[in-house]
């Protein structure tokens, strides 16, 4: 999880295939939340995934579950077919904008030495 201290957003996948998005979510941010370094505190989107393997009825329900976990509107999206992708990718980079907004910006040449 080290390089997702470093991250500015998350974007947390939930399978909508699994038995109950919602207890999946607040078990992986139950996690995040043991691990520290202020993971919990970042701007999040969540996103139930999977969907191209789920009836209507299911992508309903999963839905529902996992807006009342995360107390929002979750995305909708499926790898396979591509659906709801860019919408997230939209998302992310929206976020990560406002996430970066106000913090200086480090040039190529003020990296860090590199160190054993």
């Amino acid at each position: 999880l080290g390089h997702i201290e470093r991250c500015r957003v998350l974007l947390h996948l939930v399978d909508g295939t699994g038995e109950h998005a919602g207890k999946d979510y607040k078990t992986v941010r139950a996690e995040l939340d043991a691990y520290g370094g202020g993971l919990t505190d970042k701007p999040e989107i969540v996103a139930l995934s999977k969907i191209d393997a789920m009836t209507p009825e299911a992508i309903k329900e999963q839905a529902a579950r996992l807006k009342r976990a995360c107390k929002k509107t979750p995305l909708l999206r499926s790898a396979h077919s591509r659906k709801g992708v860019p919408e997230a990718l939209r998302a992310l980079a929206d976020l990560a904008g406002k996430a970066s907004e106000g913090k200086p910006k480090r040039s190529r040449s003020a990296a860090p030495a590199w160190q054993p």
